[in-house]
């Protein structure tokens, strides 16, 4: 069931998140990797997140 979910929709450029978020609001910042996220935030998942978040998630 995963997987099916997983395979719906397609994958959406940064453009296309920040139109859906506010143009880049506040949260959530979306990244391909730790560079993209403002100082104190690391990547995960495609999402920006403290370092607390990042290792609950991620770890």
């Amino acid at each position: 069931m995963k997987k099916s979910i997983l395979n719906l929709g397609k994958a959406l450029s940064k453009e296309e998140q920040k139109e859906i978020t506010g143009k880049g609001g506040h949260s959530p910042e979306f990244c391909s990797a730790n560079s993209d996220c403002s100082p104190g935030l690391g990547c995960c998942e495609g999402e920006c997140m403290t370092t607390f978040d990042w290792l609950n998630v991620c770890g």
